[in-house]
């Protein structure tokens, strides 16, 4: 028997957040790639991504840290453009990827569903 679930609002807007994060995001790349317009751009993707990671809640881990990696491939974007230094790029992307990890709770996921890993269902 198929098992189905509804989605609550703000799952709902989660996804909304997600499908229009990932095209702010291609449109920041795809417009003028190496300006300043264009790592603006890509900087309001990455909010509205790291707005998606907040409401989605999904149970896969993989689906968790793909968006998390989305959204810090955002902001470090932004911040290549704007310094042009690949220190700060990488200090601010390892920042931002440690906070959205621990403020959205993935390291509690982990956690949690360790246990059921290694048991075949």
């Amino acid at each position: 028997m198929l098992k189905t679930s509804r989605l609550t609002f703000l799952e709902f807007f989660g996804y909304l957040a997600l499908v229009l994060g990932v095209a702010i995001e291609l449109y920041a790349l795809l417009s003028s790639p190496g300006s300043k317009l264009s790592g603006d751009n890509m900087f309001g993707g990455a909010v509205v991504m790291a707005l998606a990671v907040a409401f989605i809640h999904s149970k896969h881990l993989i689906f968790n840290l793909i968006l998390i990696g989305l959204s810090t491939l955002g902001f470090a974007y932004f911040t290549f453009i704007h310094t042009q230094n690949w220190l700060w790029t990488v200090v601010l992307g390892v920042a931002v990827a440690a906070f959205l990890v621990y403020f959205f709770g993935i390291r509690s996921d982990v956690r949690r569903n360790q246990s059921d890993w290694f048991h075949f269902n």
